[in-house]
């Protein structure tokens, strides 16, 4: 229906908008749910106001990207004075949220990571499902809490534990809003059970039995997304530096950019690995050309020490000779 309606908005204000051959309807149509046919003509407003002031005569996917992102997300932030620790703190960040949701199965696709301060948001990482959805199941719901840890998860081993942020406020609440409504609503808690509870009053209506029970597998399913998180961004530990460097140096990527640059990554990783031991063979044949070989004869050993004696002796004597002061 989205992308009908987008052709509808193109076709009727042809005259003034024009579509460039790269816009891509479907994918835009994955990033606006719920969006009116009034929201959609007005992100192409935006858009094509983008494409006139930067000289385009049509709108380009760039220009449509925008904005979408300064609809859901606000303006840039052009003046916003951001540190160099900041701007790498948010590289890794968002590196590790984009790193973990890669990594983990049910996770919706990459469709971007960004460093760029939009609204409140000093950076994100924008996910898009493949097709319409119209119910999420457990393992999406489980790895999108472990895609809500990662940029926590990764802040820490980086930085040190006492050096992580309040940057994951919005990470944790929705992951904790999450975690609660799979106990709460959908029936998806061990110890709760295949039932429901009203938590719109904070668990106020029901019984402090019940209510501790609900929290205390809330905070398992946050302890283990916290858990599944650290593994992988520990095991792909260089993907998660190249990751950041490159988010560091470009500020945005798309998804198939951050594709390319972990199949690097882990080509160059497995070319080191075939790689033969050159250092320690080198070595070992440095000490065989230093080490005499031992003899295997004690008679012909002890007979090589005689004479190497009565040498020695010989050229002591001689020396002595020589040595006499002059005049005597």
């Amino acid at each position: 229906m989205l992308p009908t309606c987008l052709c509808w908005i193109f076709v009727a204000n042809q005259v003034q908008v024009l579509k460039a051959d790269d816009v891509d309807l479907m994918i835009i149509a994955r990033g606006t749910p719920g969006f009116s046919g009034a929201d959609l003509a007005n992100l192409i407003n935006i858009a094509a106001i983008k494409a006139a002031m930067d000289g385009a005569k049509a709108v380009s996917m760039a220009d449509l990207e925008h904005a979408k992102d300064k609809i859901l997300m606000g303006s840039e932030r052009k003046s916003a004075v951001i540190s160099a620790e900041s701007r790498k703190l948010t590289a890794f960040h968002e590196g590790g949220h984009a790193l973990v949701a890669i990594h983990t199965d049910g996770a919706l696709p990459v469709h971007k990571a960004t460093i760029v301060p939009r609204g409140m948001a000093l950076g994100m990482v924008t996910q898009l499902p493949d097709q319409d959805q119209t119910s999420i199941s457990r393992k999406q719901m489980l790895a999108r809490l472990d895609v809500c840890m990662g940029g926590r998860v990764a802040e820490e081993l980086i930085f040190g534990e006492n050096e992580v942020t309040s940057g994951a406020s919005s990470d944790l609440r929705q992951a904790t809003s999450l975690a609660r409504e799979m106990v709460t609503k959908y029936g998806m808690g061990n110890e709760v059970g295949l039932v429901t509870h009203d938590y719109k009053d904070d668990g106020r209506s029901m019984s402090s039995e019940t209510r501790l029970l609900i929290e205390k597998e809330v905070k398992q399913f946050l302890e283990r997304a916290y858990n599944n998180a650290k593994t992988i961004l520990t095991t792909h530990n260089k993907e998660l530096h190249a990751l950041a460097n490159a988010l560091l140096e470009h500020e945005t990527l798309s998804g198939t950019q951050i594709k390319t640059l972990l199949a690097q990554v882990r080509s160059q990783m497995l070319q080191q690995q075939q790689q033969p031991p050159q250092t320690i063979e080198a070595q070992s044949s440095l000490q065989s050309n230093t080490v005499p070989p031992s003899s295997s004869n004690p008679a012909s050993a002890a007979a090589a020490a005689a004479a190497a004696t009565a040498a020695a002796t010989a050229t002591a004597a001689a020396a002595k000779a020589n040595s006499a002061p002059v005049g005597s």
